[in-house]
């Protein structure tokens, strides 16, 4: 339920590689969010400013790449 994140200033998001999975979360979020809430975007392969482009705060997305092992 993404209701549950729309008071955090800091979201990680980590859902399949996937722009149509990705892109409403990040439309929803962008909607019930604090405006200087920042998201952070797990990805390997899709643009950031493609991600930025579906919410109104492209400069409060911040790239992430997850990957093993962690140092």
């Amino acid at each position: 339920n993404l209701d549950e994140v729309a008071e955090c200033d800091y979201i990680v998001e980590n859902v399949p590689e996937n722009w149509q999975i990705k892109e409403p979360i990040y439309r929803r979020l962008d909607e019930i969010c604090k405006k200087d809430t920042i998201f952070g975007v797990n990805t390997s392969c899709i643009s950031i400013t493609k991600v930025g482009g579906v919410t109104k705060r492209p400069d409060k997305i911040i790239g992430m790449h997850f990957m093993n092992p962690v140092y």
